[in-house]
């Protein structure tokens, strides 16, 4: 037989005939390896027959091709198999389906020479095959109706043409098992009831019919999702369950924390509120246990009633819509004193520094840090901007006291006096964002962070301390606690003490807002060590060209939503700009009907963002939104890269949306 005549007669049945017997081996090589290699040697004695017959055989070759042959053993195969199968060109038309394959899409026509992403709305089309071999994947899954299927293209080279033979494998089983598995995942939980002490103070019997009231509230909640829970300690909880019902919670919004507030019933009218944290991960059970225990801290951190849940890659916050309440005790207070004293007898230095343009709060809080510091007979330096007003006026203030000659440095300068055992003490912030030196925080081995505002973020390291108390007014209302109980009486200098008066003067507008016993307290105390309110006061004076820019705040305010009040001033970008601002905010809460008012003013090349509430709105919540934060009703941002127009739209967009969530 003329093998050349052969070939060219019989050239496309010979290649499609092999094209499908090598298809078939790789599905059987995906089904089984033995199987696959059985068809490998099935198609190698069909090559080896077809050589054979057509060198040495002897007949019309035509037979070979039109007879029972293996290659048409082999399509009756592929016809006849329960997993759908299609062929298709290089464009995407189809050249051959399988019974399976139309049973499978039988509510759609399926024509040889049409698309293929017309079978599926588009489930399968060439486009969608390159795209996984860029991604150097074999596969992918789809749904169709009640079932999984994962796609198999296999890419065919043949008679200088592509071509794709694609396999359906029902995978449904296994997707339903791997649902299960997640949905089984097991989570760990903390709850705290974060405020039961201050309302049944002194009263053992009103304390115990409302932990009751407590416990059968959150038992209720965890066997609706059919969970374990354990009071580990007095009011304080360890919750199991499974991974299916936290979306139920999260789409409810952890209304668990409304339910605890709803049971209020008290003679003070102090509301019941609870925190939780929930660590949503995969690992140990001891991983997501230590996962919990810090999302429930960031929730006590933020002023609690509220629910943290830290996943694989982001921390959710929910809840925090209750105006926190000042504790009356100074328990914790006691403890940090203590535990900072020991850290600064232990230390070789130490430095201080708070936020950025320092305000009196920052600054007040600072030298209190640094009086307790001398006291113990440390090197102390407060690391600062010296450009800014609020530091230029306590400065004068303390120019008469010589311990304070040298005691102010730059940021530049505080990286050299940084050694492995010097303690770091930040004031009246927590965001490493706004730092007076995030270099300096960076680099420190030993941290210790007192604040008043809600914790945003949490900290990627560990601090020696980490203060952060919501319900006190201002930084320096923790730092006299601390020195209360530490120093001697008659310690302070007069100056220092005014200082730290009026910085809790200036966060509680002059005890008019965000006011508590302890805050009462603190001013006592600073008033024995001889401050003098007068003086105290004397540091918020106007100077002439401040008073103008107040003036011009008030001038293009801007009513939204018929209850916030939002101004803006971009005249210039100098520091004290920022504190006009919040005092400007302070001002515009007097108009009949607003309960909210924002003002944004440029400083320095960036928008800041000052906010002030009445109580009835959460001003921290929107802030949080821009990346800033805060307290209820007194919060701030900053924002960059911006320009005032694009920076009000922003913030109406982050208005709104709290609006929408109330």
């Amino acid at each position: 037989m003329n093998p050349k005549k052969f070939f060219k007669n019989n050239l496309f049945s010979f290649v499609i005939s092999t094209a499908f017997m090598a298809a078939l081996c790789a599905v059987a090589f995906v089904f089984n390896t033995k199987a696959g290699m059985f068809s490998s040697v099935l198609l190698a004695c069909y090559l080896v027959y077809v050589f054979v017959y057509v060198y040495f055989g002897s007949g019309d070759a035509k037979n070979l091709m039109a007879g029972k042959s293996l290659a048409s053993h082999t399509f009756d195969f592929i016809s006849e198999m329960s997993l759908p199968v299609l062929l298709c060109d290089s464009s995407g038309a189809v050249s051959w389906y399988n019974g399976a394959l139309e049973e499978l899409y039988s509510e759609s026509k399926i024509k040889i020479g049409e698309s293929c992403k017309n079978i599926g709305d588009g489930v399968v089309s060439v486009q969608r095959f390159t795209e996984l071999k860029e991604q150097e994947k074999k596969n992918y899954t789809i749904r169709h109706g009640e079932k999984y299927y994962r796609i198999h293209p296999y890419q065919i080279e043949t008679m200088r043409k592509s071509f794709y033979l694609v396999v359906w494998y029902d995978v449904t089983e296994y997707e339903k098992l791997y649902a299960e598995h997640l949905n089984s995942n097991v989570l760990v939980a903390y709850a705290v009831v974060d405020n039961i002490s201050e309302i049944s103070q002194g009263l053992q019997d009103k304390y115990r019919q409302i932990s009751a009231r407590i416990a059968n509230v959150l038992t209720e909640w965890v066997s609706s999702m059919k969970g374990i829970i354990k009071e580990y300690e007095r009011d304080k909880y360890i919750i199991f369950f499974e991974e299916r019902y936290i979306n139920r919670q999260v789409d409810a919004k952890f209304d668990i924390l409304d339910k605890v507030y709803e049971i209020s019933d008290t003679d003070e009218n102090l509301p019941l509120t609870v925190s939780v944290g929930v660590a949503r991960l995969d690992g140990t059970l001891t991983e997501k246990e230590e996962a919990a225990k810090i999302s429930l801290q960031l929730a006590l951190q933020r002023g609690g009633a509220q629910a943290i849940v830290k996943t694989k890659t982001d921390t959710d916050f929910y809840g925090g819509r209750t105006k926190t309440i000042q504790k009356r005790t100074k328990i914790k207070s006691r403890m940090v004193a203590a535990q900072l004293v020991s850290l600064m007898n232990k230390a070789s230095n130490v430095l201080i520094m708070g936020h950025v343009n320092p305000d009196f709060d920052a600054i007040a809080s600072g030298i209190g840090v640094a009086r307790l510091a001398m006291y113990l007979g440390k090197d102390v330096k407060i690391i600062t901007d010296f450009s800014n007003p609020s530091f230029n006026i306590c400065s004068s203030m303390l120019s008469m006291i010589k311990d304070y000659d040298n005691t102010f440095v730059d940021k530049i300068y505080g990286q050299e006096l940084l050694t492995p055992n010097t303690l770091l003490v930040i004031t009246d912030v927590s965001n490493e964002r706004i730092f007076e030196s995030p270099d300096i925080y960076r680099k420190a081995e030993h941290i210790a962070i007192i604040d008043h505002h809600r914790q945003t973020q949490e900290f990627d390291r560990e601090h020696e301390i980490s203060y952060i108390e919501p319900t006190a007014s201002s930084a320096s209302e923790l730092i006299s606690e601390m020195l209360e109980l530490v120093l001697p009486p008659n310690t302070l200098y007069k100056e220092e003490a005014e200082l730290l008066l009026a910085g809790i003067l200036l966060d509680t507008q002059n005890f008019n807002r965000n006011v508590g016993i302890r805050t009462f307290s603190a001013a006592v105390y600073l008033r024995s060590e001889g401050a003098n309110t007068g003086k105290a006061q004397s540091v918020f004076k106007y100077q002439l060209g401040e008073f103008k820019k107040l003036a011009e705040f008030e001038r293009n305010i801007l009513i939204f939503r018929k209850i916030f009040a939002i101004t803006q001033y971009d005249l210039d970008n100098t520091p004290e700009n920022r504190v006009i601002a919040a005092q400007a905010a302070e001002r515009m809460l007097q108009i009949e009907g607003i309960k909210a008012s924002f003002t944004l003013s440029l400083t320095d090349d960036a928008i800041h963002i000052s906010a002030r509430s009445d109580g009835s709105v959460n001003v921290s919540l929107i802030l949080e939104k821009l990346k800033g934060g805060g307290h209820f009703d007194s919060a701030g941002a900053k924002l960059t890269g911006i320009s005032m127009k694009q920076a009000m739209i922003m913030l109406r967009e982050a208005i709104i949306e709290y609006c929408e969530t109330e």
